[in-house]
Order: C-alpha cells, then sequence, then structure tokens
C-alpha cells in the first residue's frame, strides 16, 4: 500500500539517523546475577517471572528496554515494513486490513484479497503472539465478516488515511514453509545454540547452519538503530525451495500497549526448558565478552524464582561440561490433606457475605478514568472494562490469591473438600516422587492414580491442551536427569500436578461472578458454537459447586470453570481460572481468556455488563473518551455497542 510505505519512511529515516551504537561495550569483569537484586524488577514484567534473569542480564549490560519499542517494532505491520525498507526480498508482503477496507470498500476486500494474493493470504492480530504459520493467526472468516458488516466504513466512497498503528489486523502473504525455526539474536550476533525447530522439540545442531547464516546474512543488512542493544527472537521460515523468508520478529522489551510490560522470546519461559534456554544466553555473553556471567539463586524466600536461577546456573555449568552440585532434597512427612486443613480454616473463618448486595447507583466506566488501572493488567487491555466494573462494585482482587487459590493443588484440595465431586484426585508431583528412584516414578504415579493420570503445571493457562503430550514431555525431561527434584515442601511449592486422567468428550468454560452463573457466558473451550439449550448441564454443574462453597471462596469471585463433559455424560472440574491479582506467576490483574478474545472479546466483555446489571440491580454505561488510546478507546465503543444490541 503506497500510503503505508509513504507514513513507514519517516520511522525508517529515525531509525537511520538515531545515532546508536551497533555494539555495546563488553563487559570487563565477571556478573552476578542475583536474584535478590532482581526483585524489584518482577514488576513490569509483561509475562512470568522466568525471564527475570533475562531481564536483569539486558539490564546489567546497559540496554535500554524502550529502545526499539518506542518505534512499535512490536507491531507487525511496523516491522514489516520497516524490515521491508532494507530487505525487501525477505519478507512477505503485509499490509493493515483497515487501509484495504478504506480503499476498496469493506466489501470489496475479500476480492482484493483473492486477486492479489493469489498463493493465499493470512489474517494475523498486528500485536500478540502465537500468531505464526502453524500456531494459526485470527480467525480470518469470522474477521473479514465483521468487516463487512461494519456501519463506519460503509461509507467510504475513496481512500482515506488510516494510521499504521491504528491497524488491529494485518494482512500477510501465505509462503510455502517446510520448517519454521525459532533464531535468537543479540544485537548483531547469532546465538548459535539458541535455534529450534518452532514447533518440534529437541536439539538440532547440524540443522541450524542454515537459519543461522540466514539470520546472520539479515543483521548485516540492518541499520544500528535497530541491531544495537537487541535481543530477538526471529521466526524464519525454511521454503521447500531451500530459501529462507523473514515470518516475523520478537523484540525484546518493555511493549508500551498489548500485554504491557517486558516481553523476550518464550523460549526464555519455557516451563521445561526455559532454564537450558537462559543459560545458552547467559553463556553466550559470556564467551563473547570472555567474563564469567552466573545466575545466583540466593533468595530462597521466593521458592519458585530461586529454583528457576538454580536450574539456570545449574544448566549453565551442563552446557560448558562441567559436573553440577545439587542441594540436598527436601524432606516432609506431612500429609498434603494436614497441610490444606490450615488454609481452610482460614477461608471458614471468613465473616463476608456470599454475595453482595444492590449496587448503590449506577456506574460509569469512562476509559478515561480506567487509565491508572493499566499497568497492573497481567494480559491484554482487553480485560479493562471487566477489572473496572468489579472495582466499582467493590470486589477484593486479591482475596483468593493470596490463599494461592490460583494455585492449581491448593485449589484442587481446597474445592474437593466442599465438593468430593469437583475436581479429579491431585497430587504434588514433588511430594509423590518424594525418595523414588527415578527409573521407578512412572510406576509410583499410576499406582498413586491407578485409573491414569496426566501431570500439568501447577501455575499458569493452557494446562489441558494436549495434556498427553506435555505429560509425556515432562516425565521424560524428568527421568533424563535434567530437572532437580527438590522434594515435598508445601503445597503452593509443587511445580507440577498429578491429576486423575478423565476420559473427556468436550469441554466448557462456564463464568462465574460470586455465587451465580453466568448463564449465557458458557462455551466451548477449544472450538465449535454452543448448541440451543447445551449449556445447561454444565451451568446446572457448576451452580452445583458454588451452592456448596462457602462464602471465603463466592464472595467477591470471579471465576473460570473448565469443566469437561465426560464419557459416561456426566461433568467434572478440570480447573478452576481465579481472577484479580496475582503475585507469583505473570504478576497482575487476570481474567478469563475469553474476555481477552481479539475477535469476540466485545462480546463476552457486554454479556458480562449486562450480567452485573441484572444481578446487582444497577446500570452500566461504557464510555470510550480517551482517543489518545485508540486500541482501547475502540475496545469501550465495541463494548458499548455489542451491549445495546443485546
Amino acid at each position: 500500500m503506497p500510503e503505508e510505505i509513504r507514513q513507514i519512511e519517516a520511522v525508517a529515516a529515525e531509525i537511520a539517523n538515531c545515532g546508536l551504537a551497533r555494539r555495546r561495550a563488553p563487559l570487563t569483569s565477571r556478573l552476578d546475577l542475583r536474584l535478590s537484586e532482581a526483585l524489584g524488577l518482577v514488576e513490569g514484567l509483561g509475562g512470568s517471572t522466568r525471564a527475570l534473569p533475562v531481564r536483569q542480564l539486558l539490564r546489567a549490560l546497559g540496554f535500554d528496554e524502550a529502545r526499539h519499542l518506542r518505534w512499535r517494532m512490536e507491531h507487525k505491520l511496523v516491522q514489516a515494513l520497516v524490515i521491508w525498507a532494507w530487505a525487501p526480498e525477505i519478507i512477505p508482503v503485509t499490509c493493515g486490513l483497515d487501509a484495504l477496507a478504506r480503499t476498496h470498500g469493506p466489501r470489496g476486500v475479500r476480492k482484493f484479497l483473492d486477486n492479489g494474493f493469489p498463493n493465499g493470504y493470512l489474517l494475523k492480530s498486528a500485536v500478540g503472539d502465537s500468531s505464526g504459520e502453524s500456531g494459526g493467526g485470527v480467525n480470518g472468516e469470522a474477521v473479514l465478516r465483521a468487516l463487512e458488516a461494519r456501519s463506519d466504513l460503509q461509507d467510504c466512497v475513496a481512500p482515506q488515511p488510516c494510521r499504521i498503528l491504528d491497524e488491529r489486523i494485518v494482512v500477510q502473504e501465505r509462503i510455502a514453509i517446510a520448517t519454521e525455526y525459532r533464531v535468537h539474536s543479540l544485537e548483531e550476533d547469532v546465538i548459535g545454540d539458541l535455534t529450534f525447530r518452532r514447533y518440534d522439540g529437541g536439539s538440532i545442531p547440524g540443522e541450524r547452519d542454515g537459519p543461522n547464516a540466514f539470520v546472520t546474512s539479515v543483521l548485516r543488512r540492518l541499520p544500528d538503530g535497530l541491531v544495537g542493544g537487541s535481543l530477538l527472537a526471529w521466526d524464519i521460515a525454511l521454503q521447500p525451495s531451500g530459501g529462507y523468508m523473514v515470518i516475523e520478529v520478537n523484540f525484546t522489551g518493555f511493549h508500551p500497549a498489548f500485554k504491557r510490560g517486558f516481553h523476550c522470546s518464550g523460549y526464555f519461559h519455557d516451563r521445561n526448558w526455559g532454564a537450558c534456554d537462559t543459560a545458552r544466553l547467559l553463556n553466550h555473553v559470556a564467551r563473547q565478552d570472555g567474563v564469567e556471567v552466573v545466575a545466583e539463586p540466593d533468595a530462597p524466600e521466593y521458592p519458585s524464582d530461586n529454583r528457576f536461577y538454580l536450574e539456570t546456573l545449574n544448566w549453565q555449568l551442563r552446557h560448558r561440561g562441567l559436573a553440577v552440585t545439587l542441594p540436598p532434597a527436601r524432606a516432609d512427612t506431612r500429609t498434603e490433606s494436614e497441610i490444606a486443613a490450615a488454609l481452610i480454616r482460614r477461608i471458614d473463618a471468613f465473616t463476608g457475605p456470599r454475595r453482595r448486595g444492590p449496587a448503590a447507583g449506577d456506574l460509569e466506566l469512562r476509559l478515561s478514568a480506567a487509565i491508572p488501572l493499566l499497568p497492573q493488567l497481567a494480559a491484554s487491555t482487553r480485560a479493562l472494562p471487566m477489572r473496572q466494573a468489579l472495582l466499582a462494585l467493590g470486589f477484593d482482587e486479591s482475596r483468593l490469591t493470596h490463599w494461592r487459590l490460583e494455585h492449581k493443588l491448593v485449589q484442587a484440595w481446597v474445592f474437593r473438600h466442599y465438593c468430593p465431586d469437583s475436581l479429579p484426585p491431585t497430587l504434588g508431583l514433588d511430594r509423590l516422587a518424594q525418595g523414588v528412584n527415578l527409573r521407578d516414578l512412572r510406576n509410583t504415579l499410576s499406582a498413586a492414580l491407578p485409573r491414569g493420570f496426566v501431570i500439568k503445571t501447577a501455575l499458569g493457562d493452557c494446562s489441558g491442551d494436549d495434556c498427553d503430550r506435555r505429560t509425556e514431555t515432562v516425565l521424560s525431561w524428568i527421568e533424563s536427569g535434567a530437572r532437580h527434584m527438590p522434594g515435598a515442601g508445601t503445597l503452593a511449592d509443587e511445580e507440577f500436578i498429578v491429576q486423575e486422567r478423565k476420559n473427556i468428550r468436550r469441554e466448557y468454560r462456564i463464568h462465574t461472578i460470586e455465587d451465580r452463573v453466568i448463564e449465557d457466558l458458557t462455551v466451548h473451550r477449544h472450538q465449535g458454537s454452543v448448541r440451543p439449550g447445551e449449556r445447561e448441564g454444565p451451568n446446572r454443574y457448576v451452580q452445583r459447586m458454588l451452592d456448596a462453597l462457602p462464602a471465603g471462596i463466592t464472595s467477591g469471585s470471579n471465576l473460570g470453570w473448565d469443566v469437561a463433559l465426560l464419557d459416561d455424560g456426566g461433568f467434572a472440574v478440570i480447573e478452576v481460572n481465579v481472577g484479580g491479582i496475582h503475585n507469583v506467576y505473570n504478576p497482575g490483574f487476570h481474567a478469563s481468556g475469553f474476555f481477552h478474545h481479539k475477535v469476540y472479546g466485545a462480546i463476552y466483555s457486554a454479556r458480562l455488563l449486562l450480567f452485573l446489571e441484572r444481578t446487582y440491580g444497577c446500570r452500566i454505561a461504557v464510555i470510550a473518551d480517551a482517543p489518545g488510546r485508540p486500541d482501547e478507546d475502540y475496545f469501550y465503543s465495541e463494548v458499548a455497542d455489542w451491549k445495546t444490541r443485546f
């Protein structure tokens, strides 16, 4: 699009003339990355605390977290056009969907795409992750249908300028892909052993040479302003012809918009191999500068983060062929039910109501008034209207997570205490493995859960997806000796849970506020539309669970229940997603991912607000009055529009 190229010229000129150094000054002495000194960097993380050593390292190297993001290089259209300015042939043709709609009309876009992209095209969110070819982008058909229905574009009779940064969806030329790689670079150097297949596991030492050489050649063509101070994660396509293309580039730094905060490659966050990959980065800097760079786990009062720093240190030694000395495993003879009993007593001691009474008056959700709530959002800003509404109604964001109910083992013991037929039997992996030879671990788990088991991370989302592969990955990782087995501690110390396997026909996500199910917010977790009447079964089941829970859990709660319809026709809770402020994994305000949905998030938010009106006897007005925040302003207007339609 000529207009997009015109707009990017100013950005490219600023990058070319910024006068920033291409390479940092090397370290001259040993660098100790002490966890105790990094705790202040937890605030502002855009993801899990596994990014902490990476953020700490880059600070120590003098990198500016905002350097590349001030040009909004995390925006996929901006980065595609900027890279195109220096190396046009290495990146697929990319343009903004709104610009096309303003040029061809919303009903003419589909025809233009079919003619203009004869090999096909992909629609992707302009910001966010997991948009690659194999990972899937947005639902293209749904996006095009929504575009064709947009009333604000129907009267466009001539091209109208559209700011690149206002684009929420980009169109990218579909290219033939044999294999996708993730390649990491630090300034102008590719980190040689940090290249992997994006969608396959395992090390690929001989296979790395091709994609690494390609990225090195690209880095040589890019200006100092992009290369200097950069830690980049390149998604690279090997084509059937043997050539390579850049799909997109993930910029490390403080992202100002989507999932605001410090972001880095997901490989450093990986639950199984994040420490291994972080160690490769640290060792790369050590080799380049000729000094020691060492992760120091010196904050045992933060057990999860301390364990990650320890695992990173151990992997640094393994990568260098040195012996690893592990601390002795903890020994705890208490049962998990004994440990849970103290927490259950605290929950029972809560004296508040199960559900608050009617609201004191009508509510105005003005975006301008919600801006101060943005920094604590743990994911996208689409959770903002929900957070603003719940705070206006006086909800406590922190009580349930203070009790660590977001931890899957803690929640399993608590919920099963009040509702024995809710979650499947769930145990902590480290306590089960206490004193067990790793060769006998599978037998030990099978004896504990003879109907079969799955292994999940105790914290984080997406733990129900592809459970068999994840279970085997964790078991193989442990059996290889790559994971230090720390022994049993508290329930919340467990990194993994072992849960009884259920024969699942379908999964639902049911949303509840305090002691009520939001009837029209029950959806399939993974695919397909809910049929008329289909919600009644899972909704009744969850309402029965809510009726059995005490006020200590229901009062002020915002929950997303993952419920399985079993092969025998019954239901079971797989896990409960606790909304509110999380303080450990991915700190900040969390809400069900359906409120963040790129296409349907406004619809789900509107349904939530209508439920709040019915339940608390008030009117809620949603007012988009902050045009300086275009993404959030548009979302607020969409929520208001859908609320009116319903």
